[in-house]
């Protein structure tokens, strides 16, 4: 009776242990390892198994998960990927996963205008970088001047070819709202998003002279132009012709050509009619030169009539 009962012991014992007893699929580093074992946690078995695992692998299910008949294991070894972002380069070791959970596993916050590349969905590979470039629009505003418009106005009182500033313009103010836009603290773009006077500007008003004669000492003298400039005197010293061959006399009068084709029959204030039939030293633009057998007799300032 006792020997029975021993060897009943024995034979409910034997059952236990292989009931206990699990087959486990373990796939790691492209491989698929069948293992079987009494061991209780996934943690366990690996270990049992020598497949080493580091803290920043994943393991599926979790190492303290209990093991069960026919399980599968997956081991997927972790992988440095390169977060570039804010001026720093940052290497995260990483499983098979997206985008956005590597910048969450890096705690980095993203603002609204960032741009992040890859994409957040995408699947990110071994030794791959992920650019956050930080985007800030910002509005500032700028003043700007408005140049003042000039206006001509006929003046019958002036002669042709004379003018007179009526009124000196003044530029105005303007003020503009600017969008500018910054990635990674560069400015990169700009654009006017509103405009608006804030003072505006005056016209400079010129009047020009439209009378094409002029009275002198009871005599009306018509012309067909009137320039204003300075004329001064040159007496027989300096010459005895002309550059046009003639002899140096009263009535002629030294000119640019450029400016008063020689030739040209000429009328001046405080000396009288005259012909250019002269050119002024160096051919520069010169006032008029009148001769005359006593020097300073024709008066400082006068306007040519031709």
């Amino acid at each position: 009776m006792i020997a029975l009962a021993i060897a009943l012991t024995g034979v409910l014992g034997w059952a236990t242990i292989s009931l206990a007893r699990h087959e486990v699929k373990i796939q790691v580093d492209g491989k698929e390892l069948h293992h079987k074992t009494f061991k209780r946690t996934v943690g366990d078995v690996l270990t049992e198994a020598g497949v080493q695992v580091k803290t920043i692998d994943r393991v599926t299910p979790d190492a303290d998960e209990k093991v069960t008949d026919g399980m599968k294991v997956l081991v997927e070894r972790a992988f440095p990927v390169y977060l570039v972002a804010d001026g720093s380069i940052d290497t995260i070791y990483t499983t098979k996963t997206s985008v956005k959970d590597v910048i969450e596993l890096a705690s980095l916050s993203l603002g609204e205008k960032d741009r992040v590349n890859p994409s957040l969905d995408s699947i990110v590979e071994p030794d791959c970088e992920i650019r956050v470039t930080r985007v800030v629009e910002d509005t500032i505003t700028e003043q700007f001047s408005i140049p003042a418009a000039s206006e001509r106005k006929a003046d019958s009182s002036l002669v042709k070819g004379q003018q007179r500033v009526v009124r000196e313009g003044t530029p105005g103010e303007g003020e503009r709202q600017i969008q500018v836009v910054y990635e990674d603290g560069k400015e990169v773009a700009r654009k006017t998003i509103q405009e608006q006077v804030v003072r505006a500007p005056v016209s400079r008003i010129v009047a020009y002279g439209t009378t094409s004669s002029i009275s002198r000492g009871g005599n009306v003298i018509r012309f067909r132009k009137s320039l204003q400039m300075r004329a001064t005197a040159y007496g027989p010293s300096t010459g005895s012709y002309t550059a046009t061959g003639h002899k140096v006399a009263r009535g002629m009068i030294a000119v640019d050509p450029r400016v008063i084709p020689l030739g040209t029959r000429l009328y001046v204030d405080g000396y009288g009619y005259g012909r250019a039939l002269d050119v002024g030293g160096g051919h520069q633009r010169q006032p008029d030169r009148c001769f005359s057998p006593f020097r300073g007799r024709v008066p400082q300032v006068g306007c040519s009539h031709c």
